[in-house]
């Protein structure tokens, strides 16, 4: 058997899934989880703690697999961490269900020294909440704080930008795996975050960003910060899980007042009526953990201008890369008559490349109907294709 720890909780993760909170009832069972693999389908079984789906991908899969996965992402130059690693965060290890496998590009700080701060919120933030976001992150990277969100559209892009900005150190949590082309107008920003903190992933390399991953991968952004910042968020939030989250797993939780009229507002002021700090400034956050860190309050404000100053840095949308769809052109490219499948196909495909498994639920297809549709579509020029089982619109 393998003498890689780290294929052992490869293979957990293969049976167990992304996010589950059985590992650690594991651990409480047996000094390590090679011990439990030792152990076998009949004790597993009288633990009474999986279910048939689990027993069976237990004895399915072996810690050859999970040998295979870490060989597969570090032929693709990223670092593989598990819970035996000295890299792995043990701040992340202390929640009740940390990851068993982290894909890592670029490199992780010792957030087990330096502290952490996720800044989430609305994908759909108004242009007062990106730049409160953006100065705020500066300001903190700069004093020392790592930056820690979801590399999403709206305010996560802009807690990244920040950060950058600031000369400090950033890590973006995604919820699909490493090489997914998921929202592919920031792939730009991800590949400055490799070269000042890291972009990492509980997921499979290829796995693609389906919606119930998010709260998944909430728990991690939470669970490798000293606490949560939460700028603009409706009602009904994938931020406010997080947030939730946060508070399960003992953090410190922040919000930036919110106008009773801006659309999400909401939110962040039930946060705050919860209990949550008010932010109207980054020393608000920085004082919390500058004694303990050691951070460096002064320098967060040096060569920035306080709020309706002149000299003010503006925050700027970053430069997309182009995936523009040319849906007219591709239009007058298809002389033939579609199939029903492929002009059903067409009319589901978008800008971003989507996962054939994505069609599937979109077009209520089966896969070899959808591949034979793609072979029609590519014909005429109508359908892009990606390593992995990727398409998109060209």
């Amino acid at each position: 058997m393998t003498e890689d720890r780290r294929a052992y909780w490869a293979w957990l993760q293969l049976a167990l899934g992304e996010g589950s909170f059985k590992p650690k009832r594991i651990l409480s069972y047996f000094p390590d989880i090679p011990s439990f693999y030792d152990a076998g389908p009949v004790q597993w079984r009288s633990m009474g703690l999986f279910t048939p789906k689990e027993l069976k991908q237990l004895s399915q899969y072996t810690p050859e697999d999970g040998k295979i996965i870490i060989e597969n992402g570090e032929e693709r130059g990223l670092a593989i961490i598990t819970p035996d690693s000295e890299a792995y965060p043990q701040r992340l290890y202390q929640i009740d269900n940390p990851p068993c496998v982290l894909y890592v590009k670029g490199t992780l700080p010792d957030l087990d020294e330096r502290p952490a701060l996720a800044v989430v919120g609305t994908r759909n933030a108004t242009a007062a909440g990106k730049q409160i976001t953006y100065d705020l992150s500066m300001q903190l990277a700069r004093a020392g704080m790592v930056i820690v969100s979801g590399g999403a559209k709206g305010i996560d892009t802009a807690a990244h930008q920040g950060a950058l900005q600031g000369g400090g150190t950033t890590v973006c949590v995604l919820g699909c795996g490493m090489e997914y082309p998921y929202l592919m107008e920031n792939a730009s920003i991800r590949k400055e975050i490799t070269r000042h903190g890291a972009v990492i992933s509980e997921f499979p390399i290829t796995k693609p960003a389906f919606k119930h991953h998010f709260p998944i991968r909430n728990r991690i952004i939470s669970g490798l910060s000293a606490g949560v910042l939460v700028v603009e968020a409706a009602e009904r939030s994938g931020s406010l899980i997080t947030a939730r989250t946060a508070l399960e797993q003992n953090r410190d939780v922040f919000a930036v007042p919110c106008g009773i009229y801006n659309p999400v507002s909401d939110g962040v002021n039930n946060l705050l009526k919860a209990g949550a700090k008010p932010v109207t400034k980054a020393t608000d956050i920085l004082e919390e953990y500058a004694d303990i860190y050691g951070l460096d309050m002064e320098r967060a404000f040096q060569g920035t201008a306080l709020p309706g100053q002149e000299e003010r840095m503006l925050y700027q949308e970053p430069q997309p890369v182009q995936t523009a769809c040319k849906t007219e052109d591709t239009a007058c490219r298809i002389e033939e008559p579609l199939s029903d499948d492929g002009a059903l196909l067409l009319s589901r495909l978008s800008c971003e490349p989507l996962h054939v498994e994505q069609l599937e639920a979109l077009t209520g297809l089966p896969s070899q109907r959808i591949l034979a549709a793609v072979t029609e579509l590519e014909l005429c020029g109508a359908v892009v294709s990606y390593p992995g089982g990727y398409y998109s619109r060209p």
